[in-house]
């Protein structure tokens, strides 16, 4: 049987961009850490292009074609710094030195030479609208925000307008453009309502934007903006969400990726006729994550795919040849392919009679007549999506035995508007009475021993496993909270001051809703818990203080409630280094082991 450290070794290839010499660079993980990579899908030949320890975290290509530009921050702390890499030299360097602030690169002028970005260097709380020349490297601000989170989302072919979101939340992100001769900025759409306006790119004569949002409808749509009219018109819908869209080059057709049910299904429309392409498609997969790139010359695509028994990679899909095609070549390092698990889409009814999905990862030997362990992985947001991508730990707890339960309860995003808003701030634990209605489905349905079910999971995730095991005590074996929150109050004031009105959206203000922040927060009900406990958080994450973990695992030690507790002083918000990895996850499925392995109490009551 593979190792975990088999598992752990695969990598991810992702975020491909064409060049103009007809190659493109990517990320991968290959290395241990993300660094980007350039290939010839001619040749096939691949080439590590950059050696550092930090990951690459955004991947942006001049309009010539000719240079990459890139962010990468240190010890996972999102303190984004901007650099350039010269693909004739193979030398890269520096653009932006300053850890005190976050640089977000928005894209490059014509001029080749001029970078454009949102950066909190003036304030840490606001994002103001920069540019610089990659030649003197001074900063200029060219607009100045007042408000919290300003994120770039698209630049002009002729360098005249720069998009950005106000993020104000998952689905309050008005679009503003700014007019970068006149250094006037405006909000697009202003009479839209609460809605989001994501994924905008301009025709190749920079008078219009095709864009997505979810104005006035349950779910999110193409839309098209005339910039002289200031129109907004519906273009194309369906009762899925648009997730990812990319216009090729001379405006001829436009790709978008549906998230149906989870998969992310590729669709390319003619912008003359508004007729759908009958295309050559990848693998059943995810795609969204990752965006799409068209090549300078024709109609080639690349997007990366992955799914629960696929890990991502980057794929061809060329419309003059009618072939789609991988690209890079992900090994899986020994594994046999028919041992990692596709996972099943399954529902179920929760308290109220609402329809929840989850994606099963069913065991070896789970029909059989007494169910096995199973886990069940929250994820995060909570405006998030558990979808069917590739995961090493789930993969390798599936092998071992263990069934993974991996739902989207109510506050999930991808099922509509209504459906990802039924979870807010007074109504944050209707989320988790679905994992308890959850639990009840599985050992109903004979999919799971009630003596052998734990919960876990990351981010929001980490905050929902707290809660499981604090409103519904006697459900769990086990529980693991990776960088999850536990005390609401203390996050929302210490997390990074830009995110703070974007988080409170969400969760409540601690201005009007601290009642309700106290009420809903684990670390005031600690003495609830009696299930084994494993906490996992990087000592730099900005989002969720390190500070939420400490708070919970001191509050156990004291009850000599079984916790362990892993702390890592060069990660952030997740683990993003493979070293880190493999000293992390063998622990967590040992830990699994052991407390799954005859039921609850199974390990006896020592402290971690």
């Amino acid at each position: 049987m593979a190792s975990i450290q088999q598992y752990y070794s695969i990598a991810s290839a992702h975020n491909g961009k064409w060049l103009a010499s007809g190659e493109f660079v990517y990320l991968s993980t290959e290395s241990g850490v993300s660094q980007i990579w350039k290939a010839n899908p001619k040749t096939g030949e691949t080439q590590q292009l950059t050696f550092f320890q930090e990951r690459v975290m955004k991947l942006y290509v001049t309009p010539a074609g000719d240079q990459v530009l890139f962010a990468m921050d240190k010890g996972g702390n999102e303190q984004e710094q901007l650099h350039v890499l010269d693909l004739a030299t193979g030398k890269s360097r520096a653009l932006t030195d300053n850890d005190k602030a976050r640089h977000q690169l928005g894209g490059v002028l014509p001029d080749g030479k001029t970078v454009v970005f949102s950066c909190n260097g003036r304030n840490s709380a606001n994002f103001d609208i920069c540019a610089l020349n990659m030649d003197e490297g001074a900063v200029r601000i060219l607009y100045q925000n007042s408000d919290n989170y300003n994120m770039p989302a698209a630049l002009s072919g002729d360098g005249r307008y720069f998009l950005y979101n106000k993020l104000k939340g998952q689905s309050d992100n008005c679009l503003w453009m700014l007019d970068l001769q006149t250094l006037q900025a405006e909000k697009i759409d202003p009479e839209g309502s609460f809605a989001q306006y994501v994924s905008p790119v301009f025709t190749p004569d920079s008078k219009g934007i095709y864009l997505l949002t979810d104005k006035d409808s349950e779910f999110v749509y193409l839309a098209y903006y005339d910039i002289a009219s200031k129109t907004l018109k519906k273009v194309y819908e369906e009762g899925w969400d648009l997730e990812s869209l990319a216009l090729s080059r001379d405006g001829k057709y436009l790709a978008m990726l549906v998230n149906r049910d989870g998969y992310s299904e590729l669709e390319v429309m003619n912008t003359a006729t508004g007729a759908f392409l009958n295309i050559p498609r990848p693998p059943k997969g995810v795609s969204g994550y990752y965006g799409m790139s068209w090549s300078y010359a024709g109609y080639q695509l690349l997007l990366s795919v992955t799914s629960g028994s696929r890990p991502a990679d980057v794929w061809l899909v060329d419309l003059e040849a009618d072939c789609a095609a991988k690209l890079t070549h992900t090994s899986l390092q020994g594994i046999e392919a028919d041992e990692l698990v596709e996972p099943a889409l399954c529902h179920y009814a929760s308290y109220d009679g609402l329809t929840v999905p989850y994606w099963y990862y069913k065991a070896p030997g789970a029909d059989g007549s007494a169910p096995g362990p199973v886990v069940i992985d929250i994820h995060g947001g909570p405006e998030g999506q558990e979808r069917p991508t590739f995961d090493a730990l789930k993969e390798y707890l599936v092998a071992q035995g263990f069934s993974i339960v991996a739902p989207n309860v109510r506050g999930s995003v991808g099922y509509g508007k209504s459906y990802h808003h039924l979870d807010d701030v007074e109504k944050r634990m209707d989320s988790v009475r679905d994992i308890d209605n959850l639990v009840k489905h599985l050992v109903a349905c004979g999919q799971a021993d009630p003596q052998r079910i734990a919960v876990m999971g990351g981010s929001y995730g980490g905050f929902m496993t707290l809660a499981s095991i604090t409103e519904y005590p006697d459900l769990w074996a086990a529980a693991i909270d990776i960088v999850g929150i536990s005390n609401f109050e203390t996050f929302l004031t210490n997390t990074a001051e830009y995110r703070r009105a974007h988080r409170e959206s969400e969760y409540g203000s601690l201005a009007h809703h601290r009642d309700i922040l106290r009420q809903v927060s684990p670390i005031h009900k600690v003495d609830r818990i009696v299930a084994p406990l494993m906490v996992i958080h990087g000592a730099n994450d900005p989002r969720v203080p390190v500070g939420e973990a400490e708070q919970i695992v001191e509050s156990l030690r004291s009850r000599n409630v079984p916790v362990e507790y892993l702390c890592y002083e060069d990660e952030g918000h997740g683990l993003s280094k493979r070293k880190n990895q493999l000293d992390c996850y063998p622990q967590v499925v040992a830990f699994l082991k052991k407390y799954l392995s005859a039921g609850k109490g199974s390990g006896g009551m020592t402290n971690g």
